[in-house]
């Protein structure tokens, strides 16, 4: 055990509000609409949190920490609770970065977001040639622009475009 004693364990008393307010401190998190999020979007599953707690309290914390660690998860939800997280529809949240609407991009995980897409922006990547293949084989030439402006559409979550493809055929 190390000398030093953090505020939210004084005298033997476990204080929940002042660990969630350190950890909140030292993490991006928010908790909105049933769901914590960080800067890699919704987080779909809680154990990674509740490990991270449990391990910054197993020092301090002897008797019933399972059941503490479940105690701070909920004090957490109720202090990291935001009224409104609305999602951000100028800009796609992708692995390495952000990619916004107007071409320009910046890289890192710099705010919360409300999802964060598992594939890196590469502004220099090469055109997809077998997607633009198959796209060419299965459609006419003039429909590509609007498959393409369908598929953008489907990155953000807007639904200004109130856009609906239907797609007719003898294809099978």
């Amino acid at each position: 055990m190390s000398n030093f004693t953090p505020a939210w364990f004084k005298k033997g008393f476990f204080n929940e509000s002042l660990f969630c307010d350190d950890f909140l401190s030292i993490h991006q998190l928010l908790y909105s609409n049933g769901a914590f999020f960080t800067p890699d979007g919704r987080m779909v599953d809680p154990m990674p949190l509740r490990c991270e707690i449990f391990e910054m309290m197993r020092e301090y914390v002897g008797a019933n920490l399972a059941k503490k660690v479940t105690n701070v998860v909920d004090v957490l939800k109720l202090a990291a609770q935001v009224e409104d997280f609305p999602p951000v529809t100028d800009r796609i949240a992708l692995a390495n970065g952000t990619l916004y609407l107007d071409g320009t991009s910046q890289e890192g995980k710099p705010e919360i977001v409300r999802n964060r897409l598992p594939v890196k922006y590469d502004p220099k990547a090469a055109q997809p040639v077998h997607w633009l293949r198959f796209l060419s084989d299965l459609l006419y030439p003039e429909d590509i622009p609007t498959v393409q402006e369908f598929i953008g559409y489907c990155l953000i979550p807007s639904n200004k475009g109130q856009r609906m493809m239907v797609i007719k055929g003898n294809g099978g």
